[in-house]
C-alpha cells in the first residue's frame, strides 16, 4: 500500500518468472551444471530434483536465437570432423578459431556439397587467409572453391602420423614373420617398446635406468641398450628408424624456406630404402608437399586445438550415452564449449568483429 496516494499493489520479489514455477536460482544452478561436460542431462535433473524435459526446456530457452551459421569468419580457420549419428551421416563437421581457441560451429555433414552451401552465406569469405585441415580431400576443394585467397595448411599431427604408421607397419610385419613363440616376437609385441620406437629420440632420456628381467633377475639396463636390442632385430627395423628420426629432425628444426628441399631429399631416401611402407608413405607426404610446406610458416597454424574440442565432444556423448536430437546435442555442445549462454551474446560478439 502506497501511503502517499492509497493504491494497492503486489511487490515483485522476483523469485521466479511468470508462468514459471521453478525458481530463478534452481534456473542459474542448472545452467551452471549444463556446463560440465562431465554431467549427463539425467544426473543433473536428478541432482536439481526436476524431470529431463525440464532440463531441455532451460538449455533451449538459454540458446533461443542462437544463430544457425556463423557470418563472420576469423582470419584462420580450422577444419575438423567428429564422429556423431546425425540425419546426414556418420560424421559432424567441426569449425574452430585456433588462434583465438574459439569453437565457431557444429554441422551435421562433413560433404563438400553441404559445406559449400553453408560457407555460401558467409559475408567476408574473402578475408580469410589460412584453412588448416587434416588430409581429407574435400576439405581442400571447399577452401579452393569458397575460400580463393586463403592457404591450405595440413596439419603436423596427420602427415606425421603416416611415418610413424609406416614405421608400426614394419614392426606388426616382422612380428608376423617370427611368430608368437620367438623371443623376437615378445619385444617387439612390448607395448613399453612400441611406444619407445615412435618417439623422438631428442624427447627421451637415455641415461635414465629401466628394470628388466635378465637370468631370472631384476637388473637395471640402460634404456639406450634397449632400444639397440630392438633395432638389432631387423636391418629393415633399424633403416624405418632412421628414417622416421630423419623426418622428425625435419619437422622440429627446418624453417619454411628450405623445408621442401629437406623433404625431397627424405622422399629419395625412402624410394632407396626399398622399403614398402616407407615407399607408400613418401608418395602420400609428395602428394600434400605444397600444403605440408605452408605449415612451416608458423607454428600456430595446427589443429591441436581442434582435437582438443573433439576429446571434450567424445566425453559429453559417452556421459549421455548418444544423443538421438543432433540440433539439441549441438546445442548442449556450444554451450558448454563456447562459453555462450544465449544467442545475443555471439550476435554482439559478431557486431563487434565488423
Amino acid at each position: 500500500i502506497c501511503y502517499k496516494c492509497n493504491k494497492r499493489f503486489t511487490e515483485e520479489l522476483n523469485i521466479n518468472e511468470k508462468k514459471s514455477n521453478i525458481l530463478n536460482d534452481l534456473k542459474k544452478k542448472i545452467l551452471k551444471d549444463l556446463k560440465d561436460y562431465n554431467k549427463s542431462l539425467k544426473s543433473i535433473s536428478e541432482e536439481n530434483g526436476v524431470d529431463d524435459v525440464t532440463i531441455r526446456n532451460i538449455l533451449l530457452m538459454a540458446m533461443k536465437g542462437y544463430p544457425e551459421q556463423v557470418r563472420l569468419l576469423p582470419r584462420v580457420l580450422s577444419m575438423d570432423e567428429t564422429k556423431l549419428d546425425t540425419k546426414e551421416g556418420k560424421y559432424a563437421f567441426v569449425l574452430n578459431d585456433p588462434i583465438h581457441k574459439r569453437i565457431l560451429d557444429i554441422l551435421p555433414s562433413r560433404k563438400k556439397e553441404y559445406l559449400i552451401q553453408y560457407f555460401t552465406h558467409c559475408e567476408n569469405r574473402h578475408s580469410v587467409e589460412v584453412v588448416i585441415s587434416d588430409m581429407y580431400e574435400p576439405y581442400l576443394l571447399v577452401t579452393k572453391t569458397m575460400f580463393p585467397k586463403a592457404i591450405f595448411v595440413v596439419d603436423r599431427f596427420h602427415y606425421i602420423r603416416y611415418i610413424m604408421d609406416a614405421l608400426d607397419n614394419i614392426r606388426i610385419r616382422l612380428q608376423k614373420k617370427y611368430g608368437p613363440s620367438s623371443k623376437k616376437y615378445k619385444i617387439l609385441k612390448n607395448r613399453k617398446n612400441v611406444s619407445l620406437i615412435r618417439k623422438y629420440s631428442n624427447d627421451i632420456s637415455w641415461w635414465t635406468y629401466t628394470q628388466r628381467y635378465k637370468n631370472g633377475h631384476l637388473v637395471d639396463v640402460l634404456r639406450y641398450d634397449l632400444k639397440q636390442e630392438i633395432l638389432n632385430i631387423s636391418l629393415e627395423l633399424r633403416k624405418g628408424y632412421e628414417l622416421k628420426e630423419e623426418f622428425l629432425d625435419i619437422i622440429n628444426h627446418a624453417d619454411y624456406k628450405d623445408c621442401k628441399v629437406q623433404l625431397l631429399n627424405w622422399m629419395d631416401l625412402c624410394l632407396q630404402s626399398g622399403i614398402p611402407e616407407f615407399i607408400e608413405a613418401s608418395k602420400t607426404i609428395n602428394n600434400w608437399l605444397e600444403y605440408i610446406c605452408n605449415s612451416f610458416k608458423d607454428e600456430r597454424y595446427s589443429n591441436g586445438f581442434t582435437e582438443g574440442m573433439n576429446n571434450k565432444i567424445k566425453v559429453i556423448k559417452r556421459v549421455g550415452f548418444g544423443y538421438k536430437n543432433f540440433k539439441f546435442f549441438r546445442f548442449r555442445l556450444l554451450y558448454i564449449l563456447s562459453g555462450t549462454i544465449s544467442g545475443r551474446k555471439q550476435q554482439k560478439s559478431e557486431k563487434t568483429q565488423k
